[in-house]
């Protein structure tokens, strides 16, 4: 099993050998009381997720929120995870979640793929660089690639968007919507061939909030994990995707342009006629 690494170090990573129920993607949560999450109590065993009890505890907050009114508070050295299962034909999957902290300033040290951690895309929030994306080799190596947060404000919330593609084991970074770095990265290690999980590292007190993951299928332009009439509508309602949101635009953009034009309508019409997926 693989998981994605996020570290405050946040890090999206896949890995191996959990215990626990994985649940299917699409998967979305904002950590409020009417999804079964309750204030003042530890993470660990609410809503499938853990916290690993070597570390320090990570809480339900009601006192800070991106939305709603609550939101996970990890303390220092502490680490989340949330086990996640995908259809093995998602070949694209996008992770997406709200985070707020003051980083740290010592470089994220995290277990290999001989340890029994292979990682795909790794992020991190650092106290003196700003958030930095890791550029893997897919050999267990990489580099650390700068974004334009340079410097992080600890009472920010920010916005980052995740785009694996297990196929090519490549990734994207959006910070607030925006693609930061410009390139594409590579996975740390080439054994990750699909999405198991997220793990989230805190080295100092640090935030999550409004955490979503969603396969891309490209067509599916109302996020419901299907191709259909309904994405029609959807597109006919907003032809330019100007309403859009990031996920929501990159599956309506059929021909990967950048722009949702009466191409991809067209695209999108031979694929429903087609019954292509």
């Amino acid at each position: 099993m693989k998981k994605f690494l996020f570290s405050f170090c946040i890090a999206f990573i896949l890995i191996n050998a959990w215990g626990a129920a994985q649940d299917s993607i699409p998967y979305q949560t904002g950590f409020e009381a009417s999804q079964g999450f309750v204030a003042g109590n530890s993470l660990n065993g609410q809503g499938g997720w853990t916290v690993e009890p070597s570390g320090g505890d990570a809480k339900i907050t009601d006192t800070i929120a991106m939305d709603g009114s609550q939101s996970v508070e990890l303390e220092a050295n502490s680490q989340i995870d949330k086990q996640l299962a995908a259809d093995p034909t998602d070949t694209i999957i996008w992770m997406e979640g709200y985070f707020r902290g003051a980083g740290t300033t010592a470089e994220p040290q995290f277990p290999d793929a001989e340890q029994g951690f292979p990682a795909s895309a790794i992020v991190f929030f650092s106290a003196t660089n700003g958030i930095r994306c890791y550029d893997g080799d897919g050999a267990g190596e990489g580099s650390w690639i700068d974004t334009n947060v340079s410097t992080l404000d600890e009472g920010t919330w920010y916005k980052i968007s995740i785009r694996q593609d297990y196929t090519a084991q490549t990734w994207r970074c959006y910070i607030d919507n925006t693609k930061s770095p410009d390139q594409e990265l590579g996975f740390r290690d080439d054994t990750v061939t699909t999405l198991n999980g997220f793990r989230n590292f805190a080295d100092t007190i640090s935030y999550l909030d409004t955490f979503r993951v969603i396969p891309g299928k490209k067509g599916d332009a109302n996020l419901d994990n299907k191709v259909d009439a309904a994405d029609l509508i959807t597109l006919l309602n907003d032809p330019d995707g100007s309403g859009f949101d990031l996920i929501e635009k990159d599956n309506a953009d059929m021909d990967d342009s950048g722009a949702i034009d009466s191409t991809d309508f067209n695209a999108f019409i031979d694929k429903i006629l087609n019954r292509t997926t």
